[in-house]
């Protein structure tokens, strides 16, 4: 069966941070089901975040399109291991279209109770072969609250007070590395210009393996390499389902170019259930395992929660 893959940003299962983590880390694939939700989560979760999701047309295969909007609310936003919002979580929406193997994304969250703010718009193509499926693609990411708040009002804190208070305020998780900026050099991308794929297979039954790398343009070297085991669990006819997940994250400048390697280890598990062809609600919960990469920039551990509802056409 031929699947067509939505983007729901991105966790590009991960890739995209972690492709609904958002991000091609925040991509990953699924049944019809919606990602990332770690991830960016519905997302999130390419390791991040926004992601990628497979959406299943077997019964609908006379359409050339077809698209979809999900929203909903995570407790924390964590973008490849980053805590971005603190204790205070985010709102999160993805409108996706489809039409025939492209796919575009616009993603966007709002922070609750915190100043976050992102937008990212994403364009791919999904390639399949058999059971494997190849999907390159391309994310623009905007974060105006970045500008405001880190921008040359950071830039002089940082010479005239002082590195550390820069880099401690655990409550405002942008305070902490992220999306290709150094942690040491306290260099804030406002643009990214991100260039992406994502590998997979669907050929084991209930399990989705696959990997995802993304390169960050305005910040070279600025890259991230995830690897994202996934499932999609029948637990009630078509109506309850399970997705858990577990990811490994490699940095190669993405979070932060004073080391490469060990980024974290993430898993979780999300509930979902088709009310009917149309609607689906779902919940999950996730934590992040901070490793060499994130604790050199003082990103610990993060456990988070995402509920939400996501309707299809």
């Amino acid at each position: 069966m031929y699947s067509k893959i939505l983007a729901s940003a991105v966790a590009v299962c991960f890739c995209l941070s972690p492709l609904h983590a958002h991000g091609p880390g925040h991509f990953h694939t699924g049944d019809d089901q919606e990602e990332d939700h770690s991830g960016h989560a519905h997302e999130e979760v390419s390791s991040s975040g926004k992601s990628f999701k497979s959406h299943d047309h077997s019964h609908e295969s006379s359409r050339w399109w077809g698209a979809s909007l999900t929203t909903g609310w995570e407790s924390r936003h964590v973008h490849y291991g980053v805590d971005e919002t603190g204790n205070y979580g985010a709102y999160t929406t993805e409108v996706s279209l489809w039409v025939k193997n492209f796919i575009f994304s616009v993603w966007s969250g709002f922070g609750t109770g915190n100043d976050f703010e992102e937008w990212n718009f994403t364009a791919a193509y999904n390639l399949e072969v058999g059971s494997v499926f190849f999907i390159p693609g391309y994310t623009f990411r905007y974060i105006p609250s970045e500008e405001d708040s880190h921008g040359e009002e950071g830039e002089e804190e940082h010479h005239d007070e002082g590195h550390d208070e820069d880099h401690h305020d655990d409550d405002q998780g942008h305070e902490v590395g992220h999306s290709g900026h150094s942690h040491a050099g306290h260099s804030h991308n406002v643009y990214n210009n991100e260039l992406f794929f994502v590998l997979g297979t669907t050929a084991i039954p209930y399990v989705t393996p696959s990997m995802a790398f993304v390169w960050n343009l305005n910040d070279t070297p600025g890259a991230f390499l995830e690897f994202r085991v996934e499932g999609d669990i029948p637990v009630y006819k078509d109506v309850v389902s399970l997705q858990p997940y577990a990811l490994l994250g490699l940095n190669f400048g993405y979070n932060t170019n004073e080391y490469y390697g060990w980024n974290n280890f993430q898993f979780g598990i999300e509930a979902t259930w088709k009310v009917n062809r149309f609607v689906s609600l779902f919940a999950g919960v996730n934590y992040s395992i901070a490793m060499t990469v994130l604790s050199d920039i003082d990103q610990g551990n993060v456990v988070w929660a995402n509920t939400g509802v996501s309707l299809k056409y």
